[in-house]
């Protein structure tokens, strides 16, 4: 199987001048799948994440997400395993894009 591994930085003159994004896909298939997806800040604005986990409330006996926002990084490491939870991170990416197409069709 052949390995993904790029980065916007080496694509070409003038890429990522703010954030230089890389990402790698193993593609052995299965749950021994793995993605990476890296942002990091070279020069532009500090990178702001939220990372959650699903948490029993005592009081109401139902599950939800719980936040928590850490501030001002410089960097972004996401590792997501198995072929199928790659596939929807995929199929997502090309839904924002279409997304993005549709309104600068609609109001450019």
């Amino acid at each position: 199987m052949s390995e993904v591994n790029v980065r916007l930085g080496a694509s070409g003159e003038d890429c990522a001048i703010f954030h230089d994004l890389r990402y790698a896909n193993d593609n052995y298939g299965g749950n021994r799948n793995e993605m990476k997806l890296e942002i990091r800040n070279l020069s532009g604005n500090t990178i702001d994440v939220q990372v959650g986990r699903n948490k029993l409330n005592t009081l109401t006996g139902k599950w939800g997400y719980v936040w928590e926002k850490i501030d001002d990084l410089d960097g972004v490491r996401i590792k997501i395993k198995g072929s199928i939870e790659n596939s929807e991170f995929l199929q997502m990416l090309q839904l924002i894009l279409d997304a993005e197409k549709m309104v600068s069709i609609i109001k450019p």
